[in-house]
């Protein structure tokens, strides 16, 4: 078959679009007509629905009115806030204070492994004995088990009081709940209380849903189980029946009769919202069981009773703070005497008096929380019930709260508040130097605050002067560097560069010829990413002698944190052309390279940015320079494949910039060529790699390196042969390798026949794609379609013209043109590549697609050949194949049938 003449230039004119020259960019008059129609409607009202934008209500029609219900309900979302809020609470105390050592138990304590003999005495049989014989617990053997041990006997426990009580003993349910109660008074292993304390009011809390449940029922049911009706979730005293009011007030009076103080508040706190069947309003039962606490001689003790009324009394919707501020002033009088009790001092160590304290600090931040609650007094009501206010401290202040008091006062405090307060706060925190919380934690606290809501700039400077006077005196960098860091967002935003310098170089004197120890990195971590922020650019950055030496002192994950943070504020300008800079970030991006493992999140994150750096370097009109900084990338990047991918890019852009320029470029051409060849094997990715050896062969085209090229795509095909396609992405990955293939076609198109030509590139694509058990039927017809339309265009006598900046001569103008070889190379490729057409439709599994492809291939033979009759033969046989397999009236058949019959209606 004899391939049809093709006269490019002419069908280049006629079927290309009309052009006409224009002055302006289409875009810039859509801009313009854009501007000029916001200005005719920017003084109109625009009336339309935005679905992204929330109604907003008349301010007027937010009044309310609060009747019984509305008090009811807001009673009831204060309670569920608080429920919420204990779960995470609770869950972050026992993590703070987890306890894996032994335990040691008193006899007195241990109720689970007694005998059935004193399992079965009364509390006040015990009593007597210990009243009898003082010392009877001291006698007594202690046991030490593990705390899985512990945690199980009180599941067990606390499942037999659930057993009792089903049986309707509940006097032992009682009992029983009683001696678990009593565990609270051991306060012997500190670390281990906070554990013991969950443990127990879990059991605690069981048993006062069971007596409310109880209650509750008696108010629904008759005597003989007769429903009556149904308490509402809200109820009031007057709701219930005087049956269940009796059984309520029943309940009570055992419990008040239990001897022992700890376990009667304890039980009295677990049914306190029993207290709703009784009586509406519950303050005075909150105040008398404050004032009950201040029996329990132990303060750890006494402070996690505190915890358990704060955290009960939420079920009674009480919104007066008055037995909180109560709790936390006979909490506060606790900690004052542990701090000044100078005997306790000589027994024990400073250590397990911080302990202690560190212990008691979780039921301050909750009962603080409980007091600040939504729907409670308002903030500056509170501050007066804590001596605030006066503008100077009152004679109040003569036995002063704690420190650790004060912090968690102001943590709970509203930032807007504490602008209000600032002097009266700041001249507490000079005062108030004790040991249950170090000063500086103060300080810190607010600072954050502050620039939560920054204070009048007037005030700024004298502030934070009185600020430097506090902190100049700290010799510890840890202290510093926390305090210092507060208040930085500050300092930063009203640029007091005097202040900042000083205290900059308060850091580096104080960490001078040291190591950073590991708490201390976090805040110096911080302080240089603020300053980061601060800086316009990276390259004021290194040029700050403190910023420098500040990040010298960094080490580890810290210091890989700032390097990331620099590298990607470098990133943000336009390019990086600064000597001095770009080798800067070079050894950043080094750094953060080694320390890379590729199973870390931030894997991605630093191989991109590393990217971003590369591409953005430029070293203006010295290529061989840029050239050399891409091999020297190369070398130092080697892990990050996208890397190896973007210098391949950039050479070949570099390349393309040579070629497009004036100057003589063979050799940087050839050298850039050189640098793609080497860096392209080294990435994992066969699909990536062939799409960058086709990349470089048209660079390589384009400076006519014709060896170079038939090299590079050589390469490409092997790629193919090493590939191994998945499943699930086969489809995907097919279409971009026919892409891929085509593209390779259109390139051998301008490739002269030297010595092995095109046909041996051709011959070995086919052979390739023929043999890929991957490779579909529909890849194989496209492909081979696309080679014969290859050798049809080498066939012409006149080819397209190559590009003005393409060093390729026409095949005309080649001396190898008409060459009796070189028309039976283009004849042997193309029979090869019919020969494998057929083969590979024959070879579709699917009756559709097989119909289509043979449609298609019919097509490109009518397209590329001459009208004979060995090409009608053919024809008339993808045809055929056609009709079988589509139905009649299919477009892209009845198309294709008239485009045949029309080719071939002069034969």
């Amino acid at each position: 078959m004899e391939f049809s003449r093709r006269d490019y230039l002419a069908d280049d004119s006629t079927f290309s679009l009309p052009r006409t020259p224009v002055q302006d960019h289409p875009l810039t008059a859509i801009r313009a007509v854009t501007a000029v129609q916001i200005d005719a409607t920017r003084d109109e009202k625009v009336d339309f629905e935005d679905p992204l934008r929330a109604h907003v209500a008349d301010p007027s029609s937010n009044v309310q009115i609060f009747d019984d219900t509305s008090r009811r309900s807001l009673s009831k979302e204060v309670g569920q806030f608080s429920a919420k809020e204990w779960a995470v609470f609770t869950k972050a105390l026992s993590q703070k204070f987890s306890y894996s050592n032994m335990i040691t138990i008193p006899s007195a304590f241990d109720i689970v492994s007694r005998n059935n003999k004193e399992h079965n005495k009364s509390l006040a049989d015990v009593h007597i004995e210990e009243l009898e014989d003082p010392e009877m617990v001291i006698k007594e053997e202690k046991k030490v088990i593990t705390q899985q041990e512990y945690v199980s006997r009180l599941q067990e426990l606390k499942a037999e009081i659930g057993r009792a009580w089903n049986a309707d003993d509940r006097i032992k349910a009682l009992k029983l709940s009683i001696k678990v109660s009593r565990l609270l008074i051991d306060t012997s292993v500190l670390q281990f209380y906070p554990t013991l304390f969950l443990l127990v009011i879990d059991v605690m809390d069981m048993f006062g849903d069971l007596v409310w449940e109880r209650i509750k029922k008696k108010a629904e049911y008759s005597d003989d189980g007769t429903f009556i009706w149904s308490l509402p979730e809200s109820f009031l005293s007057v709701d219930v029946s005087s049956q269940a009011k009796e059984t309520c007030y029943n309940w009570f009076c055992k419990i008040g009769s239990i001897r022992e103080l700890l376990p009667r508040i304890y039980l009295e706190l677990a049914i306190l919202h029993c207290w709703r069947f009784l009586e509406d309003h519950h303050m005075h039962c909150l105040q008398r069981l404050t004032r009950m606490m201040r029996g329990l001689a132990d303060p750890l003790a006494s402070a996690y009773c505190h915890l358990y009324m704060a955290h009960r009394a939420a079920l009674v919707h009480c919104k007066d703070t008055g037995y909180l501020i109560m709790s936390i002033s006979d909490i506060n009088f606790s900690l004052r005497r542990i701090i000044s009790d100078k005997e306790a001092r000589k027994n024990d160590s400073d250590r397990n008096i911080k302990l202690t304290i560190s212990l008691m600090e979780p039921t301050i931040e909750w009962i603080m929380k409980c007091i600040f609650m939504e729907g409670r007094q308002k903030p500056n009501d509170i501050l007066v019930e804590f001596g605030f206010g006066s503008g100077t401290l009152d004679s109040t202040w003569k036995v002063p709260w704690t420190s650790i008091i004060i912090h968690h006062l102001v943590r709970q405090l509203p930032s807007k508040i504490i602008s209000a307060y600032l002097f009266e706060i700041l001249e507490i925190f000079e005062l108030i130097k004790d040991l249950s919380l170090d000063q500086h934690l103060n300080y810190r606290l607010l600072g954050h605050k502050l620039c939560e809501s920054p204070p009048h700039p007037a005030y700024v400077e004298s502030i934070l002067n009185r600020v430097m006077q506090v902190i100049s005196q700290y010799n510890q960098l840890e202290e510093y560097l926390v305090v210092a860091n507060a208040y930085l967002d500050i300092i930063l935003q009203c640029s007091m560069d005097s202040l900042l310098s000083s205290i900059l170089d308060g850091i580096l004197k104080r960490a001078k010829d040291r190591r950073v120890d590991e708490a201390e990195l976090d805040a110096l971590q911080s302080i240089l990413m603020k300053l980061l922020k601060y800086f316009s650019s990276i390259e004021n950055a290194f040029a700050s002698e403190h910023f420098m030496a500040l990040y010298e002192l960094l080490s580890g994950i810290s210091k890989n944190v700032i390097n990331l943070d620099m590298l990607e504020k470098a990133t943000r300008s336009r390019s990086i052309s600064d000597p001095t800079t770009i080798q800067m970030l070079f050894e950043i991006s080094k750094a953060l390279h080694d320390s890379i493992d590729i199973l870390n999140e931030d894997y991605q994150q630093k191989s991109q940015l590393i990217c971003y750096f590369v591409r953005m370097v430029g070293f203006g009109d010295d290529r061989g320079r840029h050239l050399t900084f891409l091999a020297t990338c190369r070398a130092a990047f080697s892990n990050f494949d996208i890397v190896m991918d973007t210098l391949v890019l950039l050479s070949n852009n570099l390349a393309s910039g040579a070629i497009k320029g004036k100057s003589k470029f063979s050799n940087f051409v050839k050298a850039c060529v050189a640098f793609s060849e080497a860096t392209i094997p080294s990435i994992p990715n066969q699909i990536r790699c062939m799409k960058l050896f086709i990349a470089t062969a048209e660079v390589a085209l384009f400076a006519g390196l014709f060896s170079h090229t038939k090299g590079l795509l050589n390469s490409a095909i092997d790629c193919l042969i090493c590939l191994d396609l998945p499943g699930s992405y086969k489809s995907i990955i097919e279409d971009e390798i026919l892409s891929l293939t085509c593209k390779m076609c259109s390139i051998l198109a301008f490739i002269p026949g030297i010595n092995g030509g095109i046909a041996q590139i051709q011959m070995r694509l086919m052979l390739v794609i023929d043999n890929q058990p991957w490779a579909s039927s529909k890849m194989r017809t496209k492909v081979f379609c696309a080679i014969i339309s290859v050798c049809s265009c080498l066939s012409q006598s006149l080819l397209p013209r190559p590009p003005k900046n393409m060093k390729v001569a026409g095949h005309d103008e080649m001396f190898f043109f008409g060459d009796e070889s070189y028309e039976q190379e283009i004849s042997l490729v193309t029979r090869d590549a019919l020969q494998c057409l057929f083969k590979a439709i024959e070879q579709d599994p699917a009756s559709a697609s097989k119909g289509k492809l043979a449609l298609e291939a019919c097509n490109c033979l009518i397209i590329n050949f001459k009208a004979n009759h060995e090409l009608h033969l053919k024809c008339s046989k993808l045809i055929e194949i056609a009709t079988s397999c589509l139905h009649s009236k299919d477009n892209y058949l009845t198309t294709s049938v008239k485009f045949f019959e029309k080719h071939f209606q002069n034969l």
